[in-house]
């Protein structure tokens, strides 16, 4: 569900001009999606996948280092020694363990929950950790003295352990997972920068934001349900100005003389009224 953030509240309100509890004029605050889900690190594919990012591109560049390096040193029979050596399996077997050490990390830090803003700057992504302790800390790479700045929220200590901020004007390409209700945010085209994780109540209100901000952007690579034609765009039509119509100077002139052949001119006085005279004489 679409909202809109008061300020004098500190929360989200239904969208309209004014605040329903404080009476505060929203003015033009845009509609935002706010939301929160819980999530479990070690069963969540995206905690895998920004891990996976740096570990086997990481494990690829020193097995070709050290390739290069042979080859470059002692030729193609050096290379050859090395290769049936077996470094590639010790490069695969220290790759596996790690993925376990990784296991067992993401099992230390338990759940979490994640608050999901959606508004007319970005995407904002906060985490939070339900009674904290000093092993999930120290899994999250996290001082355990934290702990100790945990809140009271409904009867449990949760504490802030980080997030993600994205800005509109930064991603490059969007990605829609949505068996998963998941959409992936990338900036530059080949990194992805953050995973929102919507619930069905609030997946097609996060495309509709979504649309309004990315979807007439020719730089930003998106779906075709993301993307806004040109054609379909409604364009409001110019009015074009009125021509003023001027009489010629020749028109004019001929218009004055007609009107003063006509006897349109200035009418004359009426002539003074006479009143009679009486010139009778008194008779003897």
């Amino acid at each position: 569900m679409l909202t809109a953030y008061c300020k004098k509240c500190a929360k989200d309100v239904p969208v309209g001009e004014i605040c329903p509890y404080c009476g505060a004029n929203l003015g033009k605050n845009p509609a935002r999606a706010a939301w929160c889900t819980e999530r479990v690190p070690v069963k969540d594919w995206m905690c895998w996948n920004d891990a996976a990012r740096v570990i086997f591109p990481a494990g690829a560049a020193l097995l070709l280092l050290v390739l290069l390096t042979e080859l470059l040193s002692g030729g193609s029979g050096a290379l050859g020694r090395t290769l049936n050596s077996g470094l590639p399996l010790t490069i695969a077997v220290i790759i596996a363990s790690v993925l376990l050490l990784l296991l067992a990390v993401l099992l230390l830090q338990g759940h979490d929950l994640a608050d999901h803003v959606v508004d007319k700057s970005g995407i904002h992504i906060r985490y939070y950790l339900p009674d904290p302790t000093p092993v999930k800390l120290l899994a999250r790479m996290k001082k355990p003295s934290l702990a100790k700045q945990a809140v009271l929220s409904g009867g449990t200590p949760v504490l802030s352990v980080g997030g993600q901020e994205l800005a509109w004007k930064n991603v490059a390409r969007v990605q829609l997972w949505p068996e998963k209700c998941l959409i992936l945010f990338y900036a530059p085209k080949w990194w992805m920068r953050a995973a929102v994780r919507c619930t069905p109540e609030t997946w097609f209100d996060v495309l509709t934001l979504v649309q309004e901000k990315l979807g007439k952007k020719k730089a930003v690579v998106l779906p075709a349900q993301l993307r806004v034609s040109a054609q379909n765009t409604p364009r409001t039509p110019r009015k074009k100005p009125e021509p003023v119509l001027v009489p010629e100077i020749e028109e004019a002139i001929e218009q004055i003389t007609m009107e003063e052949m006509m006897g349109s001119g200035p009418e004359e006085p009426a002539p003074d009224e006479v009143f009679p005279v009486n010139n009778e004489t008194d008779g003897e």
